[in-house]
């Protein structure tokens, strides 16, 4: 659960130190990233301060870790979002951006992320958290694929964890998104 998970910020040999299981893990994987590329990237950013890690209480590796970057069209913007898949599930994503939309949203109004048009687990999970289809990048990543840009308004919380499996009236889940135009 989240509430059993510290996050912090890494030196940057401990977000080097992730690059591995990240690298190993859809979708970086299929976009065929390299663990020593992006242990370089992971590094660099935890030197700016803007990486942090979720490890759950007791535990010894970092169950998660997520990149944001200050100053993106008024707003943050999370760069990297990953969570070990024995952590799926257990809330360390939702941690993760929470723990990013409280520093964002002391002084922007926006955090913004991006995902694969196809990873449709990623826009539920997005749009559980708040966020809102604004658009879309074909071939930013790679050609041929569609990201989704995302936004998150200060102003708009994101739907509790124990409200996940309520009943939501028709629409309010898909603010935003619209099903068929990636």
């Amino acid at each position: 659960m989240a509430a059993q998970t510290r996050i912090s910020r890494p030196t940057p040999a401990l977000a080097r130190a992730q690059a591995a299981w990240i690298a190993g893990i859809d979708p970086w994987r299929m976009l065929g990233y390299r663990p020593a590329a992006l242990g370089r990237y992971l590094a660099r950013k935890a030197g700016t301060r803007s990486v942090w890690i979720a490890r759950a209480v007791g535990g010894a590796a970092p169950s998660g870790v997520v990149v944001a970057d200050d100053g993106f069209l008024l707003g943050g913007f999370i760069a990297l979002l990953a969570v070990r898949p024995e952590a799926s599930g257990q809330g360390v994503g939702r941690a993760l951006v929470e723990r990013v939309a409280a520093e964002v949203f002391g002084t922007r109004r926006w955090l913004f992320v991006s995902c694969d048009g196809n990873n449709h687990a990623a826009l539920r999970f997005y749009r559980k958290l708040g966020f809102s289809r604004v658009g879309r990048l074909p071939d930013l990543v790679r050609p041929g694929n569609v990201e989704i840009l995302l936004r998150r308004s200060s102003a708009t919380p994101p739907i509790p964890a124990r409200a996940r499996g309520a009943k939501i009236p028709a629409g309010a889940a898909r603010v935003g998104y619209h099903r068929g135009r990636s």
